[in-house]
């Protein structure tokens, strides 16, 4: 299965900055599941999860990879397991929130979009701040 990484989004920006990674390929994160990404690469979809050294690194969880991030893993097939995600290549667009409860966290919902649609019902759940607090994150993610 060979698949043109084109058409997931690989451009020459990415393609540069994955250049200085040599060893290593690019990948696409398609899904998140806690530690364990789904990743489609140019030779097959696989898992992946994150290296040691990335997730002691992290300064917390903005670090980590998001659904639509570009990654650099250490295989390309799913012959041989899951695949090791060494680092995430740089954003150029993330729709970004505050994480769940009391900690001052950053959470990474979606990266590289460049388009975002915001859907709210108009049944009696409608709230008009919160399409205002929709509307401001949308804007600071550059989509």
């Amino acid at each position: 299965m060979n698949v043109c990484l084109k058409s997931y989004g690989l451009n020459g920006r990415f393609e540069q900055e994955a250049s200085m990674y040599p060893g290593l390929h690019p990948a696409r994160v398609t899904e998140q599941h806690k530690n364990l990404y789904r990743l489609v690469s140019e030779k097959s979809e696989m898992f992946g999860a994150v290296s040691g050294r990335l997730q002691h690194g992290a300064d917390g969880g903005i670090d980590f990879p998001a659904v639509g991030d570009w990654v650099m893993i250490d295989r390309q097939d799913a012959d041989s397991g899951n695949a090791v995600i060494h680092c995430v290549l740089s954003r150029k667009s993330a729709f970004v929130r505050k994480s769940a409860g009391t900690a001052n966290e950053q959470q990474v919902i979606a990266a590289n979009i460049d388009t975002l649609f915001l859907c709210m019902s108009l049944n009696a759940d409608f709230n008009m701040r919160r399409m205002e607090r929709y509307l401001t994150i949308a804007w600071d993610s550059r989509a």
